[in-house]
């Protein structure tokens, strides 16, 4: 063996370790990954099996039914007014719109929105949101007990990119309110303004620990998105889409109950793809006319469009590209006589206070609530929720809350087995740590 052998064969050996040693990484990164991700999967949707494929087992990234994205524009004309803030005037808007309770999609007013504009460094995309926030959590789904489950947005974006994953079903939708109001996020409110037509929020009044959440940044691949549903307290919403389409489909007030829109048995109503595939359907048959139901206002939402959704609609929304829009639900003056009797029912010890100080900086509304009756024919019908949703929160947001009570009182309940045997300030001292520990469960608990 000569010396340039020699020197070769020892080389080679060096370089295969080097290639070895920094591939090395690359698989742990991916594995632990793998393992975040799928234990996301397993907490949002416990009763479906990874093992045996159950994410993907209905086909509906290949099924050619009412949630199929491949030619959505082709099937489904818009029959929706779009209007232009440049031509329409926020007074226009509100009677035309917000007075009648007519839903439409806004244009022209995103334009200066960092997070919309093309070319802008605060652009929102699954890239530069990872790249800003890698390391920090988003909401992606709730579990069984309705605690949040979060994932890290690194993983976040290789979830949606991954082509695995992406022929789930129904997939993880990230759908967080909370950035807006933590450090090392709450910059992402300066990236989009509020639209003029909706500077007016009722709600802050309420103060900014009893409000209800009312503001989420929204983001997911196809075939995510949120099941039918009324948005809460009689509130109205916009949605500001930055990338990606929409598909909406909305029923009037008062027109369809919740039994006919959401029956029971065509599966977890709680995933859009699922409501689009087996209920859509039926409300465009003859049948559902002869009922004297309503047909759909089908709807498909581009970039830089607002969708404003009015009290009292029933509506579903199922995203068709990898989509990124932030939503806000609000209430106005002008339909504040129905916020005002739902919430009032809804939600007596918030209103009080509400009304404390309605009565400070609007006397006039004050006496708009004064004057509402507790039961009467202007709130038959109403259909509305007592928890925080939006016009495009997960349909489930009621069990949810429903769940997370549920789990507070059993705290309680057993903090209080044994009270025979303690003293009363002892129990005190116990229930009071129970408690503290049972409002940290709900922000911390089951992260990812």
């Amino acid at each position: 063996m000569d010396s340039t052998e020699s020197a070769a064969t020892r080389v080679t050996p060096a370089r295969g370790c080097a290639a070895s040693a920094s591939a090395a990484p690359r698989a742990v990164s991916g594995r632990r990954s793998t393992k975040k991700i799928n234990s996301a999967k397993r907490r949002t949707r416990s009763e479906l099996d990874l093992a045996r494929g159950d994410w993907t087992k209905h086909g509906y990234a290949y099924a050619d039914g009412a949630a199929n994205t491949n030619d959505a524009d082709a099937r489904f004309t818009a029959n929706i007014e779009r209007i232009s803030v440049k031509t329409v005037t926020r007074e226009a808007f509100i009677e035309r719109f917000e007075k009648t309770r007519t839903p439409c999609v806004i244009t022209d007013a995103m334009e200066d929105w960092g997070c919309y504009r093309a070319g802008s460094t605060r652009r929102w995309t699954i890239d530069a949101l990872a790249e800003r926030f890698r390391d920090v959590k988003f909401k992606v789904g709730t579990d069984d007990d309705g605690y949040p489950v979060k994932l890290k947005m690194k993983y976040i974006k290789e979830y949606v990119n991954d082509p695995v994953h992406l022929h789930d079903d129904s997939p993880m939708y990230a759908f967080d309110g909370s950035v807006f109001d933590k450090p090392e996020t709450k910059s992402l409110l300066e990236d989009f303004s509020i639209p003029e037509y909706f500077e007016e929020d009722l709600f802050k009044h309420v103060g900014r620990k009893r409000r209800p959440p009312y503001r989420w940044v929204v983001f997911g691949p196809p075939r995510s998105g949120s099941s039918v549903h009324v948005d809460p307290l009689a509130t109205s919403a916009w949605n500001a889409l930055i990338s990606g389409r929409k598909r909406w489909a909305l029923y009037p007030p008062r027109s369809v109950t919740r039994a006919q829109i959401k029956p029971r048995g065509i599966g977890l109503d709680g995933e859009s793809v699922t409501w689009f595939n087996k209920m859509y359907p039926r409300t465009r048959t003859e049948e559902w006319r002869r009922q004297g139901l309503p047909p759909p206002i089908d709807v498909i939402q581009y970039p830089g469009e607002i969708m404003f959704v009015p009290d009292g609609w029933w509506h579903a929304v199922l995203n068709l590209d990898h989509t990124m829009a932030v939503t806000q639900n609000f209430a106005t003056t002008a339909r504040f006589d129905a916020v005002w009797r739902i919430t009032r029912r809804a939600r007596p010890k918030m209103s009080a206070k509400w009304l404390q100080k309605l009565r400070l900086t609007r006397p006039d509304l004050g006496e708009v609530a004064d004057a509402q009756p507790r039961r009467g024919p202007e709130s038959a019908g109403e259909q509305t929720t007592s928890t925080s949703s939006s016009s495009e929160g997960s349909s489930d947001t009621e069990q949810e809350q429903t769940e997370v009570a549920k789990k507070e009182r059993e705290v309680f309940e057993s903090a209080g087995m044994t009270k025979k045997t303690r003293s009363s300030d002892a129990i005190v001292a116990e229930l009071a740590q129970e408690k503290m520990r049972a409002a940290a469960e709900r922000d911390d608990a089951m992260e990812v």
